[in-house]
């Protein structure tokens, strides 16, 4: 019985590491900073190609004009992706009623 209240202890010694806590959560903010910003040149990038190779990838331009306009932190990505799968639901649904 010694024994499993002595591990037990040593768990809870090791499970408090307000340093480390402190240098993950800075991580964390500099990592979804980072990926925002990535995402914004992405977006940036995007914006430079014409219409019809947006088509392509199942977006307009007003799209990424709206997602241009959102904030910053904002998933860029993410809009884009259901924008995206939207479209092609809505084609499809179109293509099965004629």
């Amino acid at each position: 019985m010694r024994m499993i209240d002595r591990n037990f202890e040593i768990e809870t010694r090791a499970a408090r590491r307000p340093a480390s806590t402190f240098v993950a959560s800075v991580r964390t903010v500099a990592s979804g900073f980072f990926r925002a910003w990535r995402n914004r040149r992405m977006v940036n990038r995007l914006n430079e190609l014409e219409d019809h190779q947006l088509l392509d990838m199942g977006l307009r331009r007003s799209d990424v004009s709206a997602v241009r306009a959102a904030s910053f932190f904002s998933d860029a990505g993410l809009h884009l992706t259901l924008a995206s799968r939207e479209r092609a639901r809505r084609h499809l649904r179109a293509g099965r009623s004629d």
